[in-house]
């Protein structure tokens, strides 16, 4: 596919389609892709994605927040606060917050900066896992954002993307994951797969039709593209829950796939080491 032409000064940047042979897992997993070179540690674009990531995690925090309105009596000393708050609207449904984890995962992706991804795309998920617990599950949108997770962990625990096999920037000189952040993915791959089926079992979804909720037509633009070649606004474009002419799983298979990728890439490099006494033969 050829390379789009700039808009607005920027360049849009879609998730490549999937192939029509690709298993239904791929499909709902593509991650736009990333930038060639990490952001320049300290330098004024990592600086502007950090401010922008922590704004949008923090609004997506106070969406979930406010899904059911909270009581805001307080003095003269809390009114800056319950503006603050009464400007951010509560969450509808679980598709309204899967779509904003969404887009910010790809902002995050497309950042190429391991040292940024892991931390917060360890945050989204667990972020994410505290949605699931918290509001109906809309299972498409629940699975779609998982997958893409799922892809993301998976590639950046072997420093290559798990589908392309291409090599990820920021890894020719980095050791990747540390053994700390695995374990965290680890514990919070386990918290999830017990939340989403504890969800779904609950028989309470969210079965919203797509078309009934109002479309938001502005893209989610974040300037972190700075290559020489590619200079501009990053602007994010989803496609649909699923690939055309793919059938839907069953939930028990999607659950039973819930960070599988994952935890292949994790296998055996957190078993606990053997505690004994040792003697000579």
């Amino acid at each position: 596919m050829s390379t789009p032409p700039a808009q607005s000064g920027g360049f849009i940047l879609s998730p490549p389609p999937s192939s029509v042979t690709s298993a239904i897992t791929n499909a709902n997993s593509e991650l736009p892709h990333p930038r060639s070179t990490p952001l320049k540690p300290g330098g004024t674009k990592e600086s502007a994605f950090i401010r922008y990531v922590d704004d949008r995690l923090l609004r997506i925090q106070r969406r979930f927040a406010k899904r059911e309105t909270p009581s805001l009596n307080g003095d003269d000393a809390e009114k800056d606060a319950a503006a603050i708050w009464d400007s951010v609207q509560g969450y509808k449904s679980m598709r309204e917050a899967c779509k904003d984890l969404e887009e910010l995962l790809g902002v995050v992706w497309v950042s190429g900066t391991p040292g940024l991804q892991i931390p917060y795309l360890i945050s989204l998920a667990l972020l994410l896992t505290t949605i699931i617990a918290g509001m109906p599950a809309n299972p498409k949108q629940l699975f779609r954002v998982l997958a893409k997770l799922d892809h993301a962990f998976a590639s950046l625990l072997q420093g290559k993307d798990v589908d392309s096999g291409e090599r990820l920037p920021g890894f020719e000189n980095r050791r990747g994951v540390s053994g700390t952040e695995k374990v965290r993915i680890r514990s919070l791959v386990e918290r999830t797969r017990r939340s989403v089926m504890e969800s779904l079992k609950s028989g309470e979804l969210d079965n919203a039709d797509e078309s009934d909720e109002e479309d938001n037509d502005d893209a989610e633009k974040m300037d972190v593209d700075g290559d020489d070649d590619l200079e501009g606004e990053l602007i994010l474009e989803g496609d649909g829950p699923y690939a055309p002419g793919q059938e839907e799983e069953s939930w028990e298979m999607q659950i039973a796939r819930v960070y599988d990728r994952t935890m292949v890439e994790l296998g055996d490099s957190l078993e606990t080491p053997n505690i004994g006494i040792i003697t000579e033969g």
